[in-house]
C-alpha cells in the first residue's frame, strides 16, 4: 500500500477566521468592545489539520485567492505537513473569510461568513487544477467533468463539506456509489445542506445537526429518532446527528445508539464540530465502531472547546486518547430522543 492510499482527502472550505470577543453581554444596534484574533479555519481545513494531528496524513482540495490571506493558509497547511498539490488559486476572488462574534464565554453569537470564492469549486476547475489523467469510467459516468484526484482516490476515504457547489456534491455522490468509496459528508448549515441531493446514496456517513437535519428533511417537527431513520432512508449509510447538550444520535446498518456529552469548560465553541468529525473518520478508519468513534469524537470537540484556537495545537493521539480513558466517568449514555 502507498502512503496515498492511507490519506484522506478533504475537499471543500479554507478560509481565514477572524474572532472578535465580547468582553461584555453583545449589545445590538450599539458598538460593543472586544478582543480580536486572526487565525486559518474553513471546515475541510479544519478536518484536514485534525486529522494530521491525530496522525493519518490528509490532503486538502480548495480554492485560495491570490492574496496575502490566501498565501499565509497555503504556507500554514505546508508547516503542518498537509498536502497542498490540489490547492488551486483564483484571481477573481478573494480568499473565503469568517468572522465569528463570541460572547465572553466563548459562545457563537453570529457568523459572518464571505464564501464567494467557494463557488468556482466545480468539477471543471478541480479537473484543471489537479493536472491528473482522466480514469476512463470516471469519465464516462460524469461526461468529463470530475477528475481523478489521482489513482489514489480511489483507494482513499473523502470527506466533503457542503461549502461546495451542488453540482460537485452531485458528482462525489456518484463517484463514492459508482466506485464504492467512503464519502463522509458535512452539512455545514441549514441553507448549505440544501445543496445535497435528495438521494443520499453514495453518502457513507453524513454529519449534521437538528436544524440542518429537518430543513433537508422539511420536517420542523420530527423527533431526532425519526430524522435519523429518515436519512438512512434517503440512501445515507450512517449518520451522526449532533443534538447539542442532548449529545449525539448515531444510526447505521446495526440501528441508533445515543452518544452523551463530554462536560467541556467552553472556552470558544468554533471548531469544536469539524474536531468531532474529524477525530470519528480517524476512529473510523481505526475500526471501531460507529458510536465508539463518535464518543472519540465528542472528547475530540471537548478538548477544543476548551481551547481558544479552532484545532488545538497540542491535540495529539496521545492526548486525545488520555482524554478518553478519562471520560469513561461522565455522564452515561442516555434514551434515544
Amino acid at each position: 500500500m502507498s502512503p496515498d492510499d492511507n490519506r484522506v482527502i478533504c475537499i471543500g472550505g479554507a478560509t481565514v477566521d477572524r474572532k472578535y470577543r465580547t468582553r461584555e453581554t453583545v449589545r445590538l444596534g450599539t458598538s460593543n468592545p472586544v478582543t480580536s484574533e486572526r487565525s486559518f479555519g474553513g471546515v475541510a481545513r479544519n478536518v484536514a489539520e485534525t486529522i494530521t494531528r491525530l496522525g493519518t496524513p490528509s490532503t486538502l482540495v480548495t480554492i485560495l485567492g491570490e492574496d496575502e490571506n490566501g498565501r499565509a493558509i497555503r504556507d500554514d497547511l505546508v508547516r503542518l505537513g498537509i498536502d497542498t498539490r490540489h490547492v488551486a488559486v483564483s484571481r477573481d476572488h478573494a480568499t473565503a473569510e469568517y468572522v465569528a462574534i463570541l460572547d465572553p464565554d466563548g459562545e457563537l453569537v453570529l457568523g459572518l461568513a464571505d464564501m464567494a470564492i467557494l463557488d468556482g469549486l466545480t468539477p471543471s476547475l478541480l479537473h484543471e487544477t489537479l493536472h491528473e489523467t482522466l480514469h476512463e469510467t470516471l469519465h464516462e459516468t460524469l461526461h468529463g467533468t470530475w477528475p481523478a484526484l489521482s489513482a489514489a482516490v480511489l483507494n482513499s476515504w473523502i470527506f466533503a463539506d457542503c461549502n461546495l457547489p451542488s453540482p460537485t456534491l452531485h458528482a462525489l455522490l456518484d463517484l463514492a456509489q459508482r466506485h464504492s468509496r467512503m464519502l463522509a459528508v458535512d452539512a455545514v448549515s441549514a441553507l448549505k445542506v440544501m445543496r445535497l441531493p435528495r438521494d443520499l446514496a453514495g453518502v457513507g456517513i453524513l454529519f449534521l445537526n437538528l436544524d440542518e437535519a429537518r430543513a433537508f428533511l422539511g420536517e420542523p417537527d420530527a423527533t431526532p429518532r425519526e430524522i435519523a431513520v429518515a436519512l438512512r432512508a434517503c440512501g445515507a449509510a450512517r449518520v451522526v446527528l449532533t443534538l447539542g447538550e442532548g449529545g449525539v444520535l448515531t444510526i447505521d446498518s446495526t440501528g441508533l445508539a445515543s452518544v452523551a456529552p463530554v462536560p467541556a469548560r467552553i472556552v470558544d465553541a468554533t471548531g469544536a464540530g469539524d474536531a468531532l468529525i474529524a477525530a470519528t473518520l480517524v476512529a473510523l478508519r481505526a475500526g471501531r465502531s460507529l458510536a465508539d468513534s463518535v464518543r472519540t469524537g465528542t472528547v475530540a470537540a471537548a478538548l477544543t472547546l476548551e481551547s481558544p484556537h479552532s484545532v488545538r495545537p497540542d491535540l495529539s493521539p496521545a492526548l486525545l486518547e488520555s482524554a478518553l480513558a478519562r471520560s469513561v466517568h461522565r455522564k452515561p449514555e442516555g434514551e434515544i430522543p
